[in-house]
């Protein structure tokens, strides 16, 4: 569950339509079929008149989220049987050539049945009684739950802030550090005579000679051929002092294949309290230190070992409750090794519970990406971090895959397409000495270590040849406020009556335009037009122009055929 406030104007938006017989915030997850293609969506309430707002709610590959409205250049309305019954239409479908959502997003849709209940308020103009009540109950209704998403992230480690985190902090002992709170550097080396992955857990203790205290304040891992890694450590309580470089030599509990331990530099004092990511990641690793009893305690707990590459839990293995399975991947399998995983796992599992063990096959494979860019691509200076992106979308990916998953085609490639400069590609995935494939299934006993960095054998910029024969197709979304005493559907059939014949008459003599559209629609004893917002889409062949209120232009060609798409009349939110 989660909450996420609406703004002023949504709220407007919803109330419009859901005054005026309308259906909103109807939701729909993205779902991609067989040949990579967006499902189509079937509504509720079919069948349905036209569709008025479809918003995305994407989830970008740095964990932002971010809101995309879609307009009828996207998609369309049609009948799931097939038919041309316009009494039939009942689901939502995007256009090939038009923007599309990502797969596994949240759609947000807005529309109107094709039967609805009379309305009992229709002065929606803007001062009228209802227009007033309705954008002041917005408006508290807008603060209202921008409050209840504060107390909302206030709960939780990764969006609290400031005093709220220091609350939620507390709940695991930790405080947030003062100014004036010693800090230093450590130097982690690793014994010559260990190989395979370390892993140093968040809170190990580092000494001097007289006692002072400092603990890690994150984890860390060195990989396999790391000779030595440095991370910060803080002292345990607000007076220990400051040492002095070289001073932090001794590990008060020893750590399996650390050699030795030191500060290069002498410590130092934070000169502000410590900010709240940094507080927020100290806390992420302290919890898989302190926490007993779950699922990443248990995983994390053996995961510390070293020697230990990778842990996997499955619950009900053999579908029995009580039941945990853990995959584990030794880098070095020795009796104490095994020793140790037995300790940790009688340490760190719930009371009750039976915690099988199996030896996970670690599938080494390379990636290897080839990719098309939108348009004419991008500039060289962006082409590290577009590759970097792709790498992290797709690398996380494929390491969380469980023994006996599956890496599928078309879920690497949505993690891919995801950014939007990224038009097409083709992902090979190479495991150890095996040839490429671009699908891989594991065993019951296998993960997966993802060679980094990928391979980009190819990226290369979209080819958009232009047509000899052109199809041009004009929509429109066109709101508007009814005058008084004119009925929403007298309105719109007036309009629809006056925009086909603007798109009757267009030829290369006369130009379209928003300004001349609104020209052309303009009557005062019936509706008045929001010419601001008012925007004309032009789809010719698989190319799209959009043009607003005074911005942009569209010239017809002498053998172009121009037809009308889709012609959506709303009432708005907006004033004259």
């Amino acid at each position: 569950m989660s909450f996420i406030a609406r703004s002023y104007e949504e709220v407007v938006r919803d109330l419009l339509t859901t005054t005026t017989g309308g259906t909103t915030r109807e939701t729909a997850t993205v779902a991609l079929d067989s040949e990579g293609e967006v499902e189509a969506i079937r509504l509720d309430r079919r069948p349905v008149r036209r569709i008025s707002h479809v918003e995305e709610r994407r989830v970008n590959l740095d964990n932002t989220e971010e809101k995309i409205r879609f307009t009828p250049a996207d998609y369309q309305l049609i009948a799931s049987d097939g038919s041309d019954n316009p009494d039939a239409l009942d689901s939502l479908e995007f256009r090939k050539t038009g923007n599309k959502p990502q797969s596994g997003s949240e759609l947000t849709i807005n529309y109107y049945p094709l039967t609805t209940e009379p309305v009992p308020l229709t002065d929606l103009n803007v001062g009228s009684v209802t227009r007033t009540l309705m954008e002041s109950f917005s408006r508290e209704l807008a603060m209202s739950e921008l409050q209840m998403e504060y107390v909302y992230n206030s709960a939780f480690l990764e969006t609290a802030t400031g005093a709220s985190l220091d609350k939620v902090v507390t709940l695991i002992g930790m405080k947030r550090f003062a100014g004036g709170h010693a800090v230093a550097t450590v130097r982690f080396n690793r014994n010559p005579s260990t190989p395979g992955k370390l892993t140093i857990p968040t809170g190990t203790v580092v000494t001097d000679a007289d006692n002072n205290r400092y603990k890690t304040t994150s984890e860390l891992v060195l990989e396999a051929g790391e000779s030595s890694r440095e991370v910060l450590v803080a002292a345990t309580t607000p007076g220990t002092p400051e040492v002095e470089a070289d001073a932090l030599n001794r590990l008060e509990t020893l750590v399996a294949g650390v050699g030795s331990v030191g500060n290069p530099k002498p410590a130092r004092n934070l000169s502000t309290p410590e900010s709240d990511k940094a507080l927020r990641s100290r806390a992420k690793g302290a919890l898989h230190g302190v926490s007993f009893g779950t699922v990443n305690a248990l995983k994390y707990g053996v995961l510390s070992i070293p020697g230990i590459n990778a842990v996997t839990v499955t619950e009900f293995p053999n579908d029995i409750p009580g039941e945990v399975l853990l995959d584990i991947a030794y880098g070095e399998d020795t009796p104490d090794v095994r020793a140790e995983v037995e300790e940790k796992i009688r340490k760190f599992k719930p009371a009750g519970i039976r915690v099988l063990t199996a030896e996970a096959d670690i599938l080494e494979v390379r990636v290897s990406v080839e990719l098309t860019l939108a348009g004419t691509g991008v500039a060289e200076s962006e082409i590290a971090a577009l590759r970097a992106g792709v790498e992290s979308a797709v690398g996380d990916y494929l390491e969380k895959l469980e023994p006996g998953g599956k890496a599928r085609r078309a879920q690497m490639a949505s993690q891919v397409l995801a950014d939007t400069r990224i038009v097409d590609c083709r992902i090979s995935l190479i495991p150890g000495e095996q040839a490429a494939v671009e699908e891989l299934s594991l065993s019951g006993s296998q993960i997966l270590e993802v060679i980094r960095p990928f391979d980009f054998p190819l990226i290369e910029s979209e080819d958009l040849p232009a047509p000899l024969a052109r199809s041009v197709v004009i929509s429109a979304m066109l709101p508007y406020i009814p005058d008084a005493g004119t009925t929403q559907a007298d309105a719109e059939a007036s309009l629809q009556l006056a925009y086909d014949s603007f798109i009757s008459s267009r030829s290369p003599s006369n130009i379209i335009t928003v300004d001349e559209l609104a020209a052309a629609l303009r009557d005062d004893s019936r509706y008045a037009l929001i010419r601001e917002s008012i925007i004309l889409t032009v789809e010719v062949e698989e190319t799209f122009l959009q043009l607003s209120d005074g911005l942009g232009s569209f010239s017809p060609q002498d053998n172009d055929s121009i037809s009308s798409g889709d012609a959506s009349f709303s009432l708005t939110e907006g004033g004259l």
